[in-house]
């Protein structure tokens, strides 16, 4: 799998979507494949390597470099969790104060200058906040490092109009840095006729939805136990479908350069969705009756 530099894969989607909890799970079954994975979390939040905590949350880049004691080391913002997943955080300023993109492009120099993406990973995988409007978050595209992209999404509309602003970015940086798309995770929240919309939207931007995740209370148990689903409960139906996820994501059989719909056309879309599903529950209920 090692080449010069290992596999570098973005996950990107709108805030609260369920990014890390989906990163950190497959940062989790890599590891357990004796991978060697870094998790790198760009979300000022610094919130994504959670489940490896052990109780106490690792420094941050920003924290670091607050404290003005100069560049820091690698040993000193890279930890590694029980199960073996090596991770770090950009972090960012105070609310209100200061551009969170920032850390991450400080970050990026620091990688570079320690050469640790030289260092034996397998896969580095970025946690990143989906606004790519901002040059700090798209700088995982912008500067080549994430080669291969998936996005996280429910079929909320504003889940999929971030995921289309995410495919502009992806589109934008494809012939200069070779970035595509591998694909869609499709995060449930359980909305009416989601995994049709979802999967019309996919196929239209050129794409496919690459695993669907349903909604689990063993999620929530195994955050509230600080640890990753794939950790805390492997024999699970949902560990099973981060196993399958990751599985897909070393496979990365469809990488592609989307073509992102128009705001007018992404409205079309999921208008004509919701048009028919309600069609489909109505006519239900009239059989029904």
């Amino acid at each position: 799998m090692l080449e010069d530099r290992p596999r570098q894969i973005a996950f990107y989607g709108k805030g609260g979507i369920g990014k890390s909890t989906t990163i950190a799970n497959v940062s989790s079954v890599m590891a357990a494949m004796k991978l060697k994975v870094l998790q790198v979390g760009c979300d000022p939040k610094h919130d994504s390597s959670r489940p490896f905590w052990k109780g106490t949350p690792p420094k941050n880049i920003i924290d670091l470099l607050r404290e003005g004691r100069g560049d820091p080391r690698p040993s000193e913002y890279i930890a590694c969790s029980t199960s073996g997943v090596h991770f770090m955080e950009a972090g960012g300023p105070e609310p209100g104060v200061g551009c969170a993109g920032r850390g991450i492009l400080k970050m990026f120099e620091l990688l570079e200058e320690a050469k640790v993406l030289q260092s034996g990973y397998d896969a580095v995988l970025y946690d990143v906040l989906g606004d790519v409007v901002c040059g700090g978050f798209a700088a995982p595209l912008r500067a080549g490092y994430a080669r291969e992209v998936y996005v996280v999404l429910s079929g909320e509309f504003m889940a999929m109009y971030a995921a289309n602003n995410i495919c502009r970015g992806i589109a934008t940086y494809a012939q200069r840095r070779s970035v595509r798309l591998g694909g869609f995770v499709l995060n449930r929240r359980n909305v009416p006729g989601e995994v049709e919309v979802v999967t019309e939207f996919a196929r239209t931007v050129g794409s496919h939805v690459v695993t669907i995740v349903p909604r689990d209370n063993v999620v929530s148990e195994a955050e509230q136990m600080r640890r990753t689903v794939a950790e805390a409960f492997p024999d699970s139906p949902q560990a099973q479908v981060y196993r399958d996820l990751t599985q897909s994501l070393l496979e990365a059989k469809h990488l592609v350069i989307p073509a992102p719909l128009s705001d007018e056309d992404l409205e079309s879309l999921y208008f004509r969705s919701s048009v028919r599903i309600g069609s489909t529950d109505a006519a239900g209920v009239t059989e029904k009756g």
